[in-house]
């Protein structure tokens, strides 16, 4: 028998919910945090976090001890006076990651060796003449197969690099341009396909994102101006986005409240400035855009966006589908000053999870990726598994596993941020005569409601419901209202608000 599955929404809320758990705090202990990311730095596997925070100087690491916990702050310095960015990368070549920094009161790019069972040395200085350095990116420049470093400096308007010369030891500063006024954002991708690696810079002061071209032997092409329509540019970031094979650049603009993207026209060449993210008080806007990165969120294979903007608090995405985005999806409006997000496996579940920083709390967290959490094993032996995979917003999308007639149970599982059933669901069944058509009287019938239905350690839950071991029964309707309270701040009363979900589910 073939079996399918139709789901109509009879009722749908007004507020959308993205499919991210709420912000888990793994420190408040990064004073002014401005940057957060994401290496295996004790070589067991996982994913540990990175920090760099402002007021207190600290590049910081926090080792992932499983399942999505983390240990105690742990300072690898403090000697980053004003430490803006953070990055990791394997600069000496001997296995395993060490960790890169930018702060821009001593003017300083920098190093710390990993020495191995999560110690790092003292900082190595790369050097002191990137004024009011913003940013660090490692990358291979010159095809030598070891990790170089660039730099973006805000007060000598710098994009820079510096060649490793093996070992860790490191060149003097190569200026690629000095055409980068307030040099803010350091990217690396290979924007022409030519098989190394060009260069993107985002510039508040002349609100430029520009790239520079790879020549080879360690030159570089004059600047090329994608756009200077990104007032007070923050970032910059690249991806395929549309799935042509080639890069596309992403850009954060803070004045202007923008994330937009520019996609690459073969070349070297790229289109217009397309914006997902407007100014404040549009649909999907952005206040004070500050972090881009482009990422596969929802493991369909291609290139999702996620912001952080700081004076709307917000960490949020926007799904790649096909090339168009769609609107805004809010993980948290409670990050103040949002500085920078990034994306990586945090608890082990092959998705990837969020990361973000945030400046006036002192906060690094991050949101667990709910959207591939599976439905919870049928009670009863083989069963027909319904598995809800979308936001309570739109129609959500059912996956039917393991269909069997006369299937003893349903499992429906949630998978909606903030959703905690209030203990009750309500359900019942219409059964089809053989030939499809549904009689006017349920008959047989049957119903009832659950209470207290399966919570994993996640929070998520599921609930499981029998079905007649009935052989004339082929098809049947399924009607389910689950009630559920939403965090919605700042909603009355107390930032609670109560909804009906009603689904219909059909099965023939």
């Amino acid at each position: 028998m073939k079996w399918t599955v139709v789901l109509i929404a009879l009722a749908l809320p007004a507020a959308a919910q993205p499919a991210f758990g709420p912000p888990q705090v793994i420190t408040t202990s990064a004073l002014n945090a401005e940057c957060v990311h994401a290496a295996d730095l004790d070589g067991d596997g996982d994913a540990d976090v990175l920090s760099a925070s402002w007021a207190d100087d600290k590049i910081a690491w926090y080792e992932n001890l499983g399942n999505g916990t983390f240990g105690p702050q742990q300072i690898i310095t403090t000697s980053a006076a004003a430490a803006g960015r953070v990055h990791a990368a394997d600069l000496d070549n001997d296995g395993d990651t060490d960790v890169l920094s930018a702060s821009a009161a001593d003017n300083k790019i920098a190093w710390y060796r990993n020495l191995g069972g999560g110690m790092f040395s003292t900082q190595v200085v790369i050097t002191t003449a990137a004024q009011a350095a913003q940013d660090v990116c490692p990358t291979d420049l010159d095809g030598d197969g070891d990790m170089d470093v660039l730099s973006a400096s805000y007060a000598d308007d710098k994009i820079a690099w510096y060649e490793n010369l093996g070992g860790g030891t490191f060149g003097p500063q190569q200026v690629i341009t000095t055409a980068a006024n307030g040099a803010a954002s350091v990217h690396t991708a290979d924007l022409d396909n030519d098989g190394d690696r060009d260069v993107l810079s985002a510039s508040v002061l002349d609100d430029k994102i520009a790239w520079y071209e790879n020549l080879g032997g360690g030159a570089f092409g004059p600047q090329q101006i994608i756009t200077t329509n990104a007032a007070g540019a923050s970032c910059v970031h690249a991806g395929d986005l549309d799935g042509d094979g080639v890069v596309d650049v992403l850009s954060a603009s803070y004045t202007d409240d923008k994330i937009a993207v520019y996609m690459n026209l073969g070349g070297g060449t790229f289109g217009p400035q397309q914006v997902l993210s407007g100014p404040f008080g549009s649909p999907t806007s952005t206040d004070g855009a500050q972090s881009v990165c482009a990422t596969d969120l929802d493991a369909d294979g291609d290139a999702d966006v996620l912001s952080a903007s700081g004076n709307d608090q917000k960490i949020a995405w926007y799904e790649n589908i096909g090339g168009v985005f769609a609107t805004q999806q809010v993980l948290t409006s409670s990050a103040p000053g949002a500085r920078s997000v990034c994306a990586t496996d945090l608890d082990g579940d092959g998705d990837r999870d969020v990361l973000s920083a945030s400046f006036f709390d002192h906060t690094i967290a991050w949101y667990e990726d709910l959207m591939g959490i599976p439905a919870p094993p049928c009670p009863s032996g083989s069963c027909l598994d319904l598995i809800g995979t979308a936001t309570i917003s739109n129609t959500p999308s059912l996956l039917l596993q393991t269909p069997a007639t006369n299937s003893p149970c349903y499992v429906f599982a949630d998978t909606q941020t903030g959703a905690v059933p209030l203990g009750t669901l309500g359900f019942s069944q219409i059964a089809f005569t053989p030939n499809l058509v549904a009689v006017a009287t349920p008959s047989p019938a049957f119903g009832g409601s659950l209470a207290f239905p399966y919570t994993d350690a996640n929070g998520e839950w599921a609930f499981a419901f029998p079905i007649p071991n009935d052989p004339t029964l082929i098809g049947f309707s399924v009607h389910l209202e689950s009630y559920v309270f939403d965090v919605f701040p700042p909603l009355p009363p107390n930032g609670l608000f109560w909804q009906s979900n009603l689904l219909s589910l059909t099965i023939q």
